[in-house]
């Protein structure tokens, strides 16, 4: 047994994610040192501000900047793949393919480094099936985390290069500003890169806006919806004696309006596309009214009446076959008949209430014309069809 347990650590130890996150972080560590080892002890507090401090650090280069930033973001992002995140895997490719293009293209010192890094790239893009994990944790930390240090990067970066643009930079706000409006890649105009340096700067901050910051945002905001929909499941999940509305014709548009003045409870069950009748907020399960899939997810085993009201006398059949199976006779059923020839077979669905639209009309259009009373026992017998 100690045997077994023992192999299955070392296998999870040995796992392809596991190799993969680990030589990622050493990327990191490998693109953070040089940078670390040159400047350490080198920094000179001034009295100038923090703006002429900053520029008092006219031995960092160009490049070391985002060098920095980025191997700190994807030594983190390492740590997170450990987990098989999905978003950690996504912008670690981002990072590398970034990285892949300063060293090999721009600073020619650090080939060997992009080599390393083109190497991970192509392992990383091999196996995206380790990383099948989305987590609203992890994608607030990833996208939080990236924004974070994004804006770090193009604030300080364009304080660095303040003298560089047209007017000055020389303050944190205006800064903020500019570094806001190019990774939003709005662009107003007012303040320009000036020389090829800031101008290259400017170019990696809409590159980095483009890919990190709008993924972030738009990343985080799929799994808040559908964090969202799993809160709606689990709502539905606890629903209790709530009314269960199949169809989207307008007799169910008008029995859902109906039930809510009232304040109960309502599901409808419908299709994506048919979503749109229905008014805003309105809870909807989307799929097969006679899926068992789609009948558990509205819960219809604890609703109080399932109303099998569609346009298609054979969906409704279907959907009530498949309610009566998974909720027994303890849940009322209703249904309508859309075709009359439909009718006698209909009722042998034995539904609490059984009633056809163009029989109501007629019965009642009749006892009008002929001058009979109708009242609420009459039409209580029309729609059970107990009527002579």
């Amino acid at each position: 047994m100690q045997s077994n347990l023992l192999k299955t650590g070392l296998h999870k130890l040995l796992s392809l994610r596991v190799i993969l996150s680990v030589l990622l972080f050493i990327d990191g560590v490998m693109i953070l040192s040089p940078v670390l080892f040159s400047y350490t002890g080198d920094i000179a507090w001034q009295d100038g501000g923090f703006t002429a401090w900053l520029q008092s650090l006219g031995f960092i280069k160009l490049l070391d900047i985002p060098r920095f930033m980025l191997g700190l973001l994807l030594a983190l992002l390492a740590l997170l793949m450990l987990t098989g995140a999905r978003i950690a895997w996504l912008f670690s490719l981002f990072i590398l393919l970034t990285m892949v293009l300063m060293d090999l293209g721009l600073a020619r010192e650090y080939s060997l480094q992009g080599l390393f890094s083109l190497a991970l790239l192509i392992a990383s893009g091999c196996l995206w099936r380790q990383f099948p994990h989305h987590s609203l944790t992890s994608a607030g930390v990833v996208a939080v985390s990236s924004i974070i240090l994004l804006v770090v990067y193009s604030v300080f970066g364009t304080l660095y290069l303040g003298n560089e643009f047209q007017p000055h930079v020389t303050d944190i706000s205006a800064a903020f500003y500019f570094a806001l409006v190019c990774m939003t890649t709005v662009g107003f105009g007012d303040i320009i890169p000036i020389s090829v340096e800031a101008r290259m700067f400017t170019l990696t901050v809409v590159v980095f806006g483009i890919t990190i910051f709008t993924t972030s945002i738009v990343y985080i905001v799929g799994v808040v919806l559908r964090g969202t929909r799993e809160i709606v499941k689990k709502r539905l999940l606890h629903m209790k004696e709530h009314y269960v509305v199949i169809g989207a014709n307008p007799l169910a548009v008008n029995i859902y309006k109906g039930l809510k003045k009232r304040g109960l409870q309502v599901v409808v069950i419908c299709s994506d596309e048919d979503k749109k009748h229905f008014p805003d907020g309105t809870v909807t399960v989307a799929g097969d009214s006679a899926d068992a899939v789609t009948l558990n997810e509205a819960n219809v085993k604890d609703a109080r009446c399932v109303m099998a009201i569609g346009d298609n006398d054979a969906d409704n059949t279907f959907a009530l076959l498949a309610v009566k199976q998974l909720a027994g006779e303890g849940v009322k059923t209703v249904t309508v008949v859309n075709q009359e020839e439909n009718s006698d077979k209909m009722r042998l669905l034995h539904a609490d209430m059984t009633f056809s639209l163009s029989q109501l009309g007629s019965e009642v259009l009749m006892k009008m014309l002929c001058g009979e009373n109708i009242n609420n026992s009459v039409m209580a017998d029309i729609l059970l069809a107990k009527a002579p």
